[in-house]
């Protein structure tokens, strides 16, 4: 049976999730779809080829039936919350979205989707355009953040106790008293709250010009 593209890229988002990005290799993907090695170059001619391919297909329906009649600030919310369940759904995700630059279909659709909705909100192109990168760089990182932690074998109990027998109560009096809240913050709320403010800025940008 003939390999299709298709299959290349699933196979290699299940070999993700399995032995995560850094071992990855074209030689493990050949193996794991019962092919020769090589032959998932017909369509890839290089790994970086491939990723760009699993990243753009990850963001696959990030865009797709968020409600138009919303207002724009719930339809940015609601697609920030998307593109991060996308990057949390595999193992590595956000790594490997952050490592690769694709101008694909799915991640063109987004970057048009977000920043349309911005200038229909009233931003100009310029400040649509650098408020989506924003947006984007906020949820890449705190899903990294979170893909990492989960990763640690103690559930990063281990950094936490580092953490805060590094804080004097003297010299950090205000980190330590907020020593719960630093360490080992609620992913969903943490995430809510930043994207929270990210908003405010925006919807303060609509509101005038900002000196």
């Amino acid at each position: 049976m003939r390999l299709t593209r298709d299959q290349v890229v699933a196979g290699g988002l299940d070999l993700l999730d399995e032995v995560g990005l850094d071992k990855l290799t074209m030689r493990r993907l050949a193996a794991a779809l019962g092919v020769q090695n090589g032959a998932t170059y017909w369509h890839f001619s290089s790994k970086q080829a491939l990723l760009e391919a699993m990243a753009d297909r990850m963001l696959e329906e990030v865009t797709t039936t968020v409600d138009p009649g919303l207002s724009w600030d719930a339809r940015i919310a609601e697609t920030a919350h998307r593109l991060r369940g996308a990057l949390l759904a595999r193992r590595d995700g956000a790594r490997l979205f952050a490592g690769v630059f694709f101008p694909l279909p799915n991640a063109l659709a987004y970057g048009e989707t977000m920043t349309a909705t911005l200038r229909e909100a009233g931003l100009a192109l310029r400040d649509a355009v650098w408020a989506v990168d924003a947006l984007t760089y906020y949820v890449v990182g705190h899903a990294t953040e979170e893909q990492l932690a989960a990763a640690v074998p103690d559930g990063g109990r281990s950094a936490v106790a580092r953490l805060r027998s590094a804080l004097d109560p003297d010299r950090h009096p205000v980190m330590h008293a907020a020593a719960g809240d630093v360490a080992a913050p609620h992913p969903q709320e943490h995430f809510r709250y930043g994207l929270d403010l990210l908003l405010t800025g925006i919807r303060a940008r609509l509101d005038g010009p900002v000196p």
